[in-house]
Protein backbone atom coordinates (compact mmCIF):
# COMPACT_ATOMS: atom_id res chain seq x y z
CA UNK A 1 0.00 0.00 0.00
CA UNK A 2 2.86 2.38 0.76
CA UNK A 3 4.25 1.92 -2.76
CA UNK A 4 0.84 2.58 -4.31
CA UNK A 5 0.54 5.70 -2.14
CA UNK A 6 3.94 6.86 -3.41
CA UNK A 7 2.77 6.38 -7.01
CA UNK A 8 -0.41 8.41 -6.45
CA UNK A 9 1.32 11.23 -4.55
CA UNK A 10 4.18 11.36 -7.06
CA UNK A 11 1.83 11.71 -10.02
CA UNK A 12 -0.33 14.31 -8.24
CA UNK A 13 2.72 16.48 -7.34
CA UNK A 14 3.85 16.67 -10.96
CA UNK A 15 0.61 16.58 -12.95
CA UNK A 16 -1.73 18.51 -10.60
CA UNK A 17 0.52 20.91 -8.72
CA UNK A 18 3.13 21.21 -11.46
CA UNK A 19 6.09 20.72 -9.11
CA UNK A 20 9.25 20.24 -11.14
CA UNK A 21 11.23 17.26 -9.79
CA UNK A 22 14.97 17.62 -9.25
CA UNK A 23 16.75 14.39 -10.19
CA UNK A 24 19.12 12.95 -7.57
CA UNK A 25 21.46 11.58 -10.24
CA UNK A 26 22.31 13.08 -13.59
CA UNK A 27 20.60 11.43 -16.53
CA UNK A 28 23.21 9.88 -18.86
CA UNK A 29 23.19 10.90 -22.50
CA UNK A 30 21.98 8.31 -25.02
CA UNK A 31 24.80 6.59 -26.86
CA UNK A 32 22.75 6.14 -30.04
CA UNK A 33 19.35 5.53 -31.55
CA UNK A 34 16.81 3.08 -30.18
CA UNK A 35 17.61 -0.09 -32.08
CA UNK A 36 15.81 -3.42 -32.22
CA UNK A 37 18.45 -4.96 -29.94
CA UNK A 38 17.95 -2.23 -27.35
CA UNK A 39 14.19 -2.78 -27.49
CA UNK A 40 14.67 -6.53 -27.03
CA UNK A 41 16.96 -5.97 -24.03
CA UNK A 42 14.34 -3.69 -22.45
CA UNK A 43 11.64 -6.30 -23.15
CA UNK A 44 13.75 -9.04 -21.57
CA UNK A 45 14.40 -6.94 -18.47
CA UNK A 46 10.71 -6.13 -18.17
CA UNK A 47 9.74 -9.81 -18.40
CA UNK A 48 12.23 -10.55 -15.63
CA UNK A 49 10.37 -8.16 -13.36
CA UNK A 50 7.06 -9.93 -14.02
CA UNK A 51 8.18 -13.39 -12.92
CA UNK A 52 6.71 -14.70 -9.70
CA UNK A 53 3.04 -14.87 -10.64
CA UNK A 54 3.50 -18.63 -11.15
CA UNK A 55 3.54 -19.04 -7.35
CA UNK A 56 -0.27 -18.80 -7.33
CA UNK A 57 -0.61 -21.63 -9.85
CA UNK A 58 1.81 -23.81 -7.89
CA UNK A 59 -0.07 -23.18 -4.66
CA UNK A 60 -3.59 -24.14 -5.83
CA UNK A 61 -3.73 -27.19 -3.48
CA UNK A 62 -3.32 -24.79 -0.55
CA UNK A 63 -6.46 -22.76 -1.39
CA UNK A 64 -9.82 -23.37 0.24
CA UNK A 65 -12.62 -25.03 -1.71
CA UNK A 66 -13.38 -24.13 -4.48
CA UNK A 67 -9.61 -23.94 -4.94
CA UNK A 68 -9.64 -23.22 -8.66
CA UNK A 69 -12.07 -20.30 -8.37
CA UNK A 70 -10.21 -18.77 -5.42
CA UNK A 71 -6.90 -19.15 -7.23
CA UNK A 72 -8.32 -17.34 -10.28
CA UNK A 73 -9.48 -14.48 -8.07
CA UNK A 74 -6.07 -14.18 -6.41
CA UNK A 75 -4.29 -14.38 -9.77
CA UNK A 76 -6.51 -11.62 -11.20
CA UNK A 77 -5.87 -9.37 -8.19
CA UNK A 78 -2.15 -10.12 -8.41
CA UNK A 79 -2.08 -9.23 -12.12
CA UNK A 80 -3.91 -5.95 -11.39
CA UNK A 81 -1.54 -5.14 -8.53
CA UNK A 82 1.53 -5.91 -10.63
CA UNK A 83 0.18 -3.75 -13.45
CA UNK A 84 -0.43 -0.80 -11.12
CA UNK A 85 2.92 -1.02 -9.29
CA UNK A 86 5.08 -1.91 -12.29
CA UNK A 87 3.37 0.59 -14.58
CA UNK A 88 3.29 3.28 -11.90
CA UNK A 89 6.99 2.92 -11.05
CA UNK A 90 7.88 2.98 -14.75
CA UNK A 91 5.80 6.16 -15.26
CA UNK A 92 7.26 7.86 -12.17
CA UNK A 93 10.80 7.04 -13.31
CA UNK A 94 10.18 9.13 -16.44
CA UNK A 95 8.64 12.01 -14.46
CA UNK A 96 11.38 12.13 -11.81
CA UNK A 97 14.25 11.17 -14.14
CA UNK A 98 15.30 8.18 -12.04
CA UNK A 99 18.19 6.26 -13.59
CA UNK A 100 19.67 2.85 -12.74
CA UNK A 101 22.54 3.04 -10.28
CA UNK A 102 24.42 0.45 -8.21
CA UNK A 103 24.40 2.70 -5.11
CA UNK A 104 20.71 3.58 -4.89
CA UNK A 105 17.68 1.85 -6.38
CA UNK A 106 15.18 3.50 -8.71
CA UNK A 107 12.42 3.13 -6.10
CA UNK A 108 14.60 4.86 -3.50
CA UNK A 109 15.37 7.72 -5.92
CA UNK A 110 11.65 8.28 -6.55
CA UNK A 111 10.75 8.02 -2.84
CA UNK A 112 13.44 10.56 -1.96
CA UNK A 113 11.99 13.08 -4.42
CA UNK A 114 8.33 12.44 -3.54
CA UNK A 115 8.62 12.40 0.28
CA UNK A 116 12.09 13.81 0.97
CA UNK A 117 15.22 11.81 1.76
CA UNK A 118 14.85 12.15 5.55
CA UNK A 119 11.07 11.71 5.68
CA UNK A 120 9.47 8.79 7.54
CA UNK A 121 7.69 7.59 4.39
CA UNK A 122 11.04 7.29 2.62
CA UNK A 123 12.16 4.71 5.18
CA UNK A 124 8.73 3.04 5.10
CA UNK A 125 9.19 2.48 1.35
CA UNK A 126 12.62 0.94 1.96
CA UNK A 127 11.30 -1.39 4.66
CA UNK A 128 8.33 -2.36 2.47
CA UNK A 129 10.66 -3.18 -0.42
CA UNK A 130 12.81 -5.35 1.85
CA UNK A 131 9.74 -7.25 3.13
CA UNK A 132 8.56 -7.89 -0.44
CA UNK A 133 11.98 -9.27 -1.38
CA UNK A 134 12.03 -11.54 1.70
CA UNK A 135 8.57 -12.88 0.84
CA UNK A 136 9.71 -13.42 -2.76
CA UNK A 137 12.66 -15.49 -1.52
CA UNK A 138 10.28 -17.52 0.64
CA UNK A 139 8.38 -18.51 -2.51
CA UNK A 140 11.33 -20.61 -3.66
CA UNK A 141 11.57 -22.35 -0.28
CA UNK A 142 7.87 -23.19 -0.42
CA UNK A 143 7.87 -24.47 -4.02
CA UNK A 144 11.23 -26.01 -4.90
CA UNK A 145 11.45 -28.59 -2.05
CA UNK A 146 7.93 -29.74 -2.97
CA UNK A 147 8.99 -30.02 -6.63
CA UNK A 148 12.05 -32.01 -5.55
CA UNK A 149 9.78 -34.36 -3.59
CA UNK A 150 7.56 -34.97 -6.63
CA UNK A 151 10.56 -35.58 -8.89
CA UNK A 152 12.14 -37.90 -6.32
CA UNK A 153 8.88 -39.83 -6.07
CA UNK A 154 9.05 -40.38 -9.85
CA UNK A 155 12.68 -41.47 -9.52
CA UNK A 156 14.45 -38.63 -11.34
CA UNK A 157 16.42 -37.36 -8.33
CA UNK A 158 17.58 -39.12 -5.12
CA UNK A 159 14.81 -40.57 -2.93
CA UNK A 160 16.09 -38.62 0.08
CA UNK A 161 14.20 -35.57 -1.18
CA UNK A 162 10.88 -37.28 -0.42
CA UNK A 163 11.65 -37.45 3.31
CA UNK A 164 10.13 -34.90 5.65
CA UNK A 165 12.00 -33.42 8.59
CA UNK A 166 10.91 -32.95 12.18
CA UNK A 167 8.79 -29.92 11.19
CA UNK A 168 7.07 -31.86 8.38
CA UNK A 169 8.91 -29.92 5.69
CA UNK A 170 11.13 -31.36 2.98
CA UNK A 171 14.30 -30.46 4.85
CA UNK A 172 16.74 -32.02 2.36
CA UNK A 173 15.37 -29.85 -0.43
CA UNK A 174 15.59 -26.77 1.78
CA UNK A 175 19.23 -27.52 2.62
CA UNK A 176 20.18 -28.06 -1.04
CA UNK A 177 18.40 -24.85 -2.07
CA UNK A 178 20.17 -22.88 0.68
CA UNK A 179 23.61 -24.23 -0.31
CA UNK A 180 23.04 -23.47 -4.02
CA UNK A 181 21.77 -19.96 -3.19
CA UNK A 182 24.85 -19.26 -1.06
CA UNK A 183 27.16 -20.48 -3.82
CA UNK A 184 25.45 -18.26 -6.40
CA UNK A 185 25.67 -15.22 -4.12
CA UNK A 186 29.39 -15.87 -3.58
CA UNK A 187 30.09 -16.51 -7.28
CA UNK A 188 28.26 -13.36 -8.42
CA UNK A 189 29.44 -11.28 -5.45
CA UNK A 190 25.89 -10.51 -4.34
CA UNK A 191 25.03 -8.52 -7.48
CA UNK A 192 21.33 -9.23 -8.10
CA UNK A 193 21.48 -7.69 -11.59
CA UNK A 194 23.84 -10.49 -12.64
CA UNK A 195 21.59 -13.15 -11.11
CA UNK A 196 18.35 -11.99 -12.74
CA UNK A 197 19.14 -13.39 -16.25
CA UNK A 198 19.67 -16.85 -14.74
CA UNK A 199 16.34 -16.64 -12.97
CA UNK A 200 14.44 -15.24 -15.97
CA UNK A 201 15.64 -17.89 -18.43
CA UNK A 202 14.80 -20.73 -16.06
CA UNK A 203 11.37 -19.33 -15.24
CA UNK A 204 10.30 -18.75 -18.84
CA UNK A 205 11.56 -22.17 -19.91
CA UNK A 206 9.32 -23.67 -17.22
CA UNK A 207 6.45 -21.44 -18.43
CA UNK A 208 6.94 -22.71 -21.98
CA UNK A 209 7.05 -26.36 -20.91
CA UNK A 210 3.97 -26.06 -18.69
CA UNK A 211 1.95 -24.23 -21.38
CA UNK A 212 2.97 -26.75 -24.02
CA UNK A 213 2.12 -29.59 -21.62
CA UNK A 214 -1.37 -28.20 -21.04
CA UNK A 215 -1.81 -27.71 -24.80
CA UNK A 216 -0.92 -31.39 -25.33
CA UNK A 217 -3.27 -32.42 -22.51
CA UNK A 218 -6.27 -30.67 -24.05
CA UNK A 219 -5.56 -32.15 -27.49
CA UNK A 220 -5.31 -35.68 -26.10
CA UNK A 221 -8.33 -35.60 -23.81
CA UNK A 222 -10.59 -33.43 -26.01
CA UNK A 223 -12.92 -32.72 -23.10
CA UNK A 224 -15.75 -30.16 -23.15
CA UNK A 225 -14.49 -26.78 -24.36
CA UNK A 226 -11.00 -28.11 -25.10
CA UNK A 227 -10.47 -26.02 -28.24
CA UNK A 228 -10.48 -22.58 -26.63
CA UNK A 229 -8.40 -23.93 -23.71
CA UNK A 230 -5.87 -25.40 -26.14
CA UNK A 231 -5.83 -22.08 -28.01
CA UNK A 232 -5.04 -20.14 -24.82
CA UNK A 233 -2.28 -22.52 -23.71
CA UNK A 234 -0.89 -22.80 -27.23
CA UNK A 235 -0.71 -19.01 -27.54
CA UNK A 236 0.94 -18.85 -24.12
CA UNK A 237 3.50 -21.47 -25.15
CA UNK A 238 4.40 -19.51 -28.29
CA UNK A 239 4.71 -16.18 -26.42
CA UNK A 240 6.80 -17.60 -23.59
CA UNK A 241 9.01 -19.51 -26.05
CA UNK A 242 9.69 -16.30 -27.98
CA UNK A 243 10.49 -14.61 -24.66
CA UNK A 244 12.98 -17.39 -23.83
CA UNK A 245 14.72 -16.86 -27.17
CA UNK A 246 14.86 -13.09 -26.64
CA UNK A 247 16.16 -13.31 -23.07
CA UNK A 248 18.63 -16.05 -23.98
CA UNK A 249 19.96 -13.95 -26.87
CA UNK A 250 20.12 -10.58 -25.14
CA UNK A 251 21.29 -11.86 -21.77
CA UNK A 252 23.58 -14.63 -23.03
CA UNK A 253 26.82 -12.90 -22.05
CA UNK A 254 25.31 -11.66 -18.76
CA UNK A 255 24.94 -15.18 -17.38
CA UNK A 256 22.08 -16.77 -19.31
CA UNK A 257 24.61 -19.14 -20.91
CA UNK A 258 24.99 -20.87 -17.53
CA UNK A 259 21.34 -21.91 -17.48
CA UNK A 260 21.28 -22.86 -21.17
CA UNK A 261 24.23 -25.22 -20.58
CA UNK A 262 23.26 -26.41 -17.12
CA UNK A 263 19.68 -27.47 -17.93
CA UNK A 264 20.63 -30.13 -20.53
CA UNK A 265 23.27 -31.49 -18.13
CA UNK A 266 20.71 -31.72 -15.30
CA UNK A 267 18.18 -33.42 -17.58
CA UNK A 268 20.82 -35.99 -18.58
CA UNK A 269 21.72 -36.64 -14.93
CA UNK A 270 18.03 -37.05 -14.05
CA UNK A 271 17.60 -39.70 -16.72
CA UNK A 272 20.70 -41.49 -15.41
CA UNK A 273 19.25 -41.44 -11.89
CA UNK A 274 15.97 -42.80 -13.24
CA UNK A 275 17.83 -45.56 -15.08
CA UNK A 276 19.69 -46.48 -11.87
CA UNK A 277 16.45 -46.82 -9.91
CA UNK A 278 14.98 -49.00 -12.68
CA UNK A 279 17.98 -51.34 -12.52
CA UNK A 280 17.79 -51.53 -8.71
CA UNK A 281 14.06 -52.23 -8.78
CA UNK A 282 14.53 -54.93 -11.44
CA UNK A 283 17.23 -56.71 -9.46
CA UNK A 284 15.37 -56.47 -6.14
CA UNK A 285 12.01 -57.61 -7.51
CA UNK A 286 10.89 -60.79 -5.75
CA UNK A 287 8.61 -63.20 -7.58
CA UNK A 288 6.20 -65.57 -5.82
CA UNK A 289 8.24 -68.55 -7.05
CA UNK A 290 11.34 -67.47 -5.16
CA UNK A 291 11.24 -68.94 -1.66
CA UNK A 292 13.78 -68.94 1.18
CA UNK A 293 16.44 -71.61 0.76
CA UNK A 294 15.97 -74.70 2.94
CA UNK A 295 18.41 -74.69 5.84
CA UNK A 296 20.42 -77.81 6.70
CA UNK A 297 22.16 -76.96 9.96
CA UNK A 298 24.17 -80.19 9.87
CA UNK A 299 25.85 -79.29 6.56
CA UNK A 300 25.89 -75.52 6.81
CA UNK A 301 28.08 -73.91 9.43
CA UNK A 302 28.13 -70.38 10.70
CA UNK A 303 31.43 -68.62 11.37
CA UNK A 304 31.88 -65.32 13.16
CA UNK A 305 34.92 -63.03 13.05
CA UNK A 306 35.36 -60.42 15.78
CA UNK A 307 38.21 -57.90 15.25
CA UNK A 308 39.86 -56.58 18.41
CA UNK A 309 42.09 -53.59 18.98
CA UNK A 310 41.84 -53.27 22.76
CA UNK A 311 40.29 -55.61 25.29
CA UNK A 312 37.53 -53.44 26.71
CA UNK A 313 33.76 -53.37 27.36
CA UNK A 314 32.93 -52.50 23.74
CA UNK A 315 34.71 -55.65 22.54
CA UNK A 316 33.07 -57.74 25.28
CA UNK A 317 29.61 -56.60 24.16
CA UNK A 318 30.42 -57.49 20.54
CA UNK A 319 31.85 -60.85 21.64
CA UNK A 320 28.75 -61.69 23.70
CA UNK A 321 26.59 -60.96 20.65
CA UNK A 322 28.83 -63.12 18.45
CA UNK A 323 28.31 -66.06 20.84
CA UNK A 324 24.56 -65.89 20.16
CA UNK A 325 25.24 -66.46 16.45
CA UNK A 326 27.71 -69.34 16.53
CA UNK A 327 30.27 -71.25 18.55
CA UNK A 328 32.81 -70.95 15.73
CA UNK A 329 34.29 -67.57 16.64
CA UNK A 330 37.59 -66.15 15.40
CA UNK A 331 39.05 -63.19 17.27
CA UNK A 332 41.66 -61.34 15.21
CA UNK A 333 44.06 -58.52 16.03
CA UNK A 334 46.04 -56.59 13.39
CA UNK A 335 49.43 -55.71 14.83
CA UNK A 336 51.06 -52.41 13.91
CA UNK A 337 52.94 -51.96 17.21
CA UNK A 338 54.75 -54.92 18.83
CA UNK A 339 54.57 -53.42 22.31
CA UNK A 340 50.80 -52.85 22.12
CA UNK A 341 50.28 -56.35 20.71
CA UNK A 342 52.38 -57.88 23.50
CA UNK A 343 50.28 -56.15 26.17
CA UNK A 344 47.06 -57.27 24.49
CA UNK A 345 48.18 -60.92 24.29
CA UNK A 346 49.19 -60.89 27.95
CA UNK A 347 45.85 -59.42 28.99
CA UNK A 348 44.04 -61.90 26.70
CA UNK A 349 45.68 -64.83 28.43
CA UNK A 350 44.84 -63.42 31.86
CA UNK A 351 41.21 -62.86 30.85
CA UNK A 352 41.03 -66.46 29.57
CA UNK A 353 38.05 -66.56 27.21
CA UNK A 354 39.03 -70.01 26.02
CA UNK A 355 39.45 -68.84 22.40
CA UNK A 356 42.84 -68.33 20.75
CA UNK A 357 43.74 -64.84 19.59
CA UNK A 358 44.77 -64.64 15.94
CA UNK A 359 47.43 -61.98 15.31
CA UNK A 360 48.22 -60.66 11.83
CA UNK A 361 51.10 -58.26 11.37
CA UNK A 362 50.71 -55.34 9.01
CA UNK A 363 54.13 -54.46 7.54
CA UNK A 364 52.86 -51.14 6.14
CA UNK A 365 50.77 -50.27 9.22
CA UNK A 366 47.59 -50.60 7.14
CA UNK A 367 45.09 -52.05 9.59
CA UNK A 368 42.01 -51.93 7.38
CA UNK A 369 43.43 -53.65 4.28
CA UNK A 370 45.12 -56.37 6.33
CA UNK A 371 41.91 -57.12 8.21
CA UNK A 372 39.75 -57.12 5.08
CA UNK A 373 42.21 -59.39 3.27
CA UNK A 374 42.11 -61.88 6.18
CA UNK A 375 38.31 -61.88 6.20
CA UNK A 376 38.12 -62.43 2.44
CA UNK A 377 40.57 -65.34 2.68
CA UNK A 378 38.47 -66.90 5.43
CA UNK A 379 35.40 -66.48 3.23
CA UNK A 380 37.04 -68.51 0.46
CA UNK A 381 38.24 -71.10 2.97
CA UNK A 382 34.82 -71.65 4.54
CA UNK A 383 33.02 -71.88 1.16
CA UNK A 384 29.88 -70.31 -0.26
CA UNK A 385 27.51 -72.72 1.51
CA UNK A 386 28.61 -71.52 4.91
CA UNK A 387 27.74 -68.19 6.50
CA UNK A 388 30.49 -65.75 7.48
CA UNK A 389 29.52 -62.91 9.79
CA UNK A 390 31.80 -60.08 10.90
CA UNK A 391 30.84 -58.49 14.22
CA UNK A 392 32.32 -55.02 14.75
CA UNK A 393 32.18 -53.01 17.99
CA UNK A 394 31.31 -49.35 17.43
CA UNK A 395 31.57 -46.40 19.82
CA UNK A 396 28.42 -44.24 19.88
CA UNK A 397 28.73 -40.77 21.43
CA UNK A 398 25.86 -38.57 22.57
CA UNK A 399 26.98 -35.43 20.71
CA UNK A 400 27.87 -35.32 17.02
CA UNK A 401 30.97 -33.17 17.44
CA UNK A 402 32.51 -35.87 19.65
CA UNK A 403 32.77 -38.19 16.63
CA UNK A 404 35.83 -36.29 15.42
CA UNK A 405 37.63 -37.37 18.61
CA UNK A 406 37.43 -41.06 17.64
CA UNK A 407 38.78 -42.74 14.52
CA UNK A 408 36.10 -44.17 12.27
CA UNK A 409 37.94 -47.38 11.39
CA UNK A 410 34.76 -49.43 11.73
CA UNK A 411 32.97 -47.37 9.07
CA UNK A 412 35.82 -47.87 6.58
CA UNK A 413 35.84 -51.62 7.20
CA UNK A 414 32.07 -51.79 6.69
CA UNK A 415 32.36 -49.82 3.44
CA UNK A 416 34.81 -52.39 2.03
CA UNK A 417 33.06 -55.53 3.30
CA UNK A 418 29.60 -54.50 2.05
CA UNK A 419 30.83 -55.07 -1.50
CA UNK A 420 31.17 -58.81 -0.76
CA UNK A 421 28.02 -60.87 -1.35
CA UNK A 422 28.83 -63.75 1.04
CA UNK A 423 29.81 -61.68 4.07
CA UNK A 424 27.34 -60.30 6.60
CA UNK A 425 28.42 -57.32 8.69
CA UNK A 426 26.93 -56.56 12.10
CA UNK A 427 27.78 -53.40 14.05
CA UNK A 428 27.31 -53.62 17.80
CA UNK A 429 27.01 -50.13 19.33
CA UNK A 430 28.45 -49.22 22.70
CA UNK A 431 27.09 -45.94 24.07
CA UNK A 432 29.58 -43.58 25.67
CA UNK A 433 27.70 -41.52 28.25
CA UNK A 434 28.90 -37.96 28.66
Amino acid sequence: MSIIAMIIIGIVKVKVFGITPVPILSVPQAAGDITLLLFLIAFASGCTGLTGVEAVSNGIPSFKTPAQKNAKTVLSLLALLVFIIFGGISFLSTLYHAVPNSQITVVAQIAAQVFGQNAIMFYVIQVTTAIILIMAANTAYAGLPLLFALMAHDGYIPRQFTKRGKRLSFSNGIVVLSVCACLLVIMFKGDTHLLMPLYAVGVFISFTLSQFGMFTKWRREKSHGWKHKALINGFGAVVTFITVIIIGYTKFKDGAWIVLILIPILVYLMYRVREHYKIVALQLKLSLNEKPKPMNYDEQKRYVIVPIDTLNKAFLKAFNYARTLSENIIVIHVSVDDEVTSKLMKKWQEYNLGIPLVVKKSPYRDTIKTLVKFIENEEILFGEKNTLTVVLPQFVVEKKWQNILHNQTTMFIVGLLLKRRNIAVVMVPYLIKY
